[in-house]
């Protein structure tokens, strides 16, 4: 007999690359979380993927919600039971909370008959919290032990049992740190203050895996049901950064300094004080790729898509031409993202059919809500578009002169600093390009220029 345990990969999207596989057959995994964390929709994808994916019958043992209102709410974040229910590869039983020792032995008896008469792999009590509310706690662990302890050797099932965390509680549940497990999972919502609350989820054991103590952001929603964003670390890949390919800056002048342009598939930074000039050149940089026939993906987090559409007309462009060109303009509302949405939003721009560049004007507001923890999406960003070959081009307000943007320039292969200079009485923008990966660069400061209402980069009268 082989002492090596067999692996139980959840299906989980996300779940199973932080874990390096998931769960193992025959264990026994306590998901906690305080109300709305998504402890249900967890159970349910785990329950769901082991039918429909492989072919693993499962069974859900409900104290709480009924057979009506689950597969309606599954439905409406991307997982329809019905199929699964009608070739009996999914049971769901609705259990009045026992409030007796008797009854509680009744639900037991039912759970393992149940899980035996349909071989059940699978298996989720959703939630324990109830019965330790009403019944001695020793009584439940002591009755459920037993019966879970046979359907593991019987069944060899893997068994998801679900508890509810307080609000502000830390502690994983009411006297159930005794309760016997190979796995906790703690799932929590957590709000802001003005902002979309966001979901965090933290494995605080499994057996048989060796684990960061790293906790991970999670989403629950369509199209995946539920959803685990693993850290870009965790993925092996090969860039394709293509040196010999260059994406135009629509500065004649800029293009020169750079040696033709920005080097296809790197990360370029566009910095500078309000007033600068920043959102002017990334707009007709983008007009200019989306006329020599690249498809661009322009986003504002700062400024309407009405508002940025006379920005082009200001500089001299048909919007609606460019728009059938290929250049597609959108303004996203930062207090209205969360981190979850935000790596959605990207996974779904990435695999858009061959968009060449994405450039993204304000990133300073989502540090403003997100705090330092946005440089991970950012790096993230960065690392999966260096992935498909897709050019970014970011603007943000703090300089990398003074120390105040050194968090955010080390995802940039490209930095250009935008900013002012006073002359002869009169204030001039200026440009000056810090970094350029991959090419050797003249660092010296030029004017940023408007001509024939196009912005264009000239020498400084005193450098000619």
């Amino acid at each position: 007999m082989s002492n090596v345990l067999e692996e139980c990969p959840t299906g989980i999207p996300g779940f199973d690359t932080v874990t390096g596989g998931g769960f193992f057959r025959g264990q026994l995994i306590l998901v906690a979380g305080n109300p709305g964390s998504g402890k249900t929709s967890f159970s349910a994808k785990f329950i769901y993927e082991g039918a429909r994916r492989f072919g693993e019958p499962g069974l859900i043992i409900s104290t709480g919600e009924s057979f009506k209102e689950f597969l309606f709410y599954m439905k409406g974040i991307g997982m329809d039971f019905h199929p699964l229910v009608d070739k009996e590869m999914v049971r769901y039983i609705e259990l009045p909370v026992p409030t007796s020792r008797e009854a509680l032995m009744t639900l037991s008896e039912k759970l393992v008959s149940e899980a035996i008469k349909i071989k059940a792999r699978r298996i989720v009590i959703d939630s324990l919290t109830p019965l330790l509310a009403l019944n001695p706690p020793a009584e439940v662990r002591a009755i459920l032990r037993n019966a879970l302890k046979t359907l593991s050797q019987t069944l060899n099932a893997t068994i998801i049992v679900t508890i509810e965390m307080p609000y502000g509680s830390e502690r994983v549940g009411v006297d159930v740190e005794e309760f016997v497990t190979d796995g906790v999972i703690k799932l929590c919502l957590v709000g802001r203050e003005i902002a979309t609350p966001y979901r965090v989820m933290e494995i605080l054991k499994l057996r048989g895996r060796s684990l960061a103590r790293t906790k991970y952001q999670y989403e629950i929603g369509k199209p995946y049901g539920f959803k685990v964003l693993p850290h870009s670390f965790t993925q092996k890949a090969v860039s394709k950064i293509e040196r010999s390919k260059r994406i135009t800056t629509g500065l004649s002048g800029l293009d020169e300094i750079m040696k033709g342009g920005i080097i296809k598939g790197t990360t370029t930074l566009i910095s500078g004080p309000p007033g600068s000039g920043k959102t002017l050149l990334l707009l007709q940089m983008a007009a200019e790729n989306a006329l020599r026939g690249e498809k661009v993906q322009f986003i504002s987090l700062e400024e309407p898509k009405q508002q940025l559409e006379e920005t082009l007309r200001f500089l001299g462009y048909d919007a609606k031409s460019l728009d059938e060109k290929g250049l597609e303009i959108m303004f996203l509302n930062p207090r209205e993202l969360t981190t979850s949405s935000i790596y959605n939003f990207i996974d779904v721009l990435l695999g858009k059919e061959s968009i060449s560049l994405i450039i993204i004007d304000g990133v300073t507001s989502l540090r403003r809500e997100y705090g330092e923890g946005f440089l991970r999406i950012l790096k993230d960003l960065s690392f999966n578009s260096k992935l498909r070959g897709v050019t970014l081009v970011l603007s943000i307000l703090e300089s990398p002169l003074n120390g105040n943007s050194s968090y955010i320039s080390t995802v940039a292969d490209n930095i250009i600093e935008l900013g002012f200079r006073e002359e002869n009485n009169r204030v001039s923008r200026t440009l000056l390009v810090l970094k350029s990966r991959m090419n050797w660069i003249d660092s010296t400061y030029r004017k940023l220029v408007l001509k024939d209402g196009r912005l264009g980069v000239e020498r400084y009268a005193d450098e000619c």
